[in-house]
């Protein structure tokens, strides 16, 4: 009888130790994104869906400006962490009213590493861009 239910007790046990491990690996679909935007006048907010990310990677030296009648963006993504860490990002340009503009945005990834930045330029797809909307979130394995 105490064999039977310690068999059980491991079981159980293993299941959740792999269970577990499996969530550690794969993050789920549907992964929280952070959302950092600007408007016209360079305003910023933050939303933030994944508190961990967030503790791990700072936006930092947002930088701004007209040239060839497009908005440039310049900023530096900062590991907070030692080790070397992955994430992907995009960007939504929207127009003076706030209005999306059709830029067909994607995901990219980009390897920061340990306590290191990343500078990411981006030129807005029209002249009409006026802000913009960066998302990130931790990588995602194609399924």
């Amino acid at each position: 009888m105490k064999l039977q239910k310690l068999a059980r007790t491991s079981s159980v046990l293993f299941t959740s130790w792999v269970l577990l491990a499996a969530c550690g690996t794969n993050p789920p679909r549907g992964t929280a994104t952070n959302a950092y935007t600007t408007d016209a006048s360079g305003k910023e907010e933050q939303f933030i869906g994944d508190r961990d990310l967030a503790a791990k990677f700072v936006l930092l030296d947002i930088k701004r400006e007209q040239r060839d009648g497009r908005l440039r963006v310049q900023f530096d993504l900062k590991n907070t962490t030692r080790a070397d860490l992955a994430v992907e990002w995009a960007v939504q340009w929207k127009d003076a009213s706030g209005f999306d503009i059709d830029s067909n945005p994607h995901w990219r990834p980009v390897m920061v590493t340990g306590t290191g930045f990343q500078s990411i330029q981006l030129t807005a797809p029209t002249p009409e861009a006026t802000a913009f909307q960066l998302y990130f979130r931790k990588p995602t394995p194609i399924r």
